[in-house]
């Protein structure tokens, strides 16, 4: 049984949403009353004394933060969201800054991808927000910065970001021209 206990507990752990002990049985092909008596002893061990509480409620069961750390965990996790980009989101970032008042589906045809993801992440993060809603069919969501964006950038206006001129890499910066090149020279021998 103790077995049992430490693979539900591993799975609610990796899983970090809820679900039912039916499902846990099926997966596992074992009796949900036995994954019943597992939960229950899952519970003493994840009492009102500790920083993870398990919890059922109507028959669906999942590890969460105790209440009694709410304020103490979210000032972290607001801190971590704000660290950790994707590389698709910092270029979705990079995008809308350089074109305030940018739809998700300008942004896509400049991506050549999805940016559902992307966008949602920066706005969730408070760097991007919507602006307007455009009269075009679907009333599509125009987007821009937020002032969040620009003191973590350290600039006040949107004006003061390096002219993207400036920052482009030229032609002759490009290494796929010298690959070409001397690709070109193969084959001429």
């Amino acid at each position: 049984m103790e077995d049992l206990n430490n693979v539900v507990e591993a799975i609610l752990f990796a899983l970090g949403r809820e679900i039912s002990t039916k499902e846990l049985a099926d997966t596992l092909e074992i009796l949900e009353e036995d994954v019943k008596k597992a939960v229950d002893s899952l519970k003493e061990k994840y009492n009102d004394r500790n920083g993870v509480n398990l919890i059922a409620v109507n028959g669906m069961i999942q590890l969460v933060t105790n209440n009694k750390y709410y304020e103490q965990v979210s000032k972290f996790v607001e801190n971590t969201k704000r660290q950790n980009l994707s590389i698709s989101a910092q270029e979705t970032l990079a995008i809308i800054a350089y074109n305030p008042k940018i739809t998700k589906t300008e942004i896509e045809a400049i991506r050549g991808v999805n940016s559902d993801f992307a966008v949602s992440r920066l706005l969730e993060c408070g760097l991007v927000e919507e602006v307007a809603r455009l009269n075009l069919p679907g009333r599509p969501a125009a987007y821009s910065v937020t002032n969040e964006f620009l003191r973590s950038c350290g600039i006040e206006k949107i004006e003061e970001l390096p002219e993207y001129e400036n920052i482009k890499i030229k032609d002759e910066q490009m290494l796929i021209k010298d690959y070409e090149n001397s690709n070109e020279e193969k084959i001429e021998e």
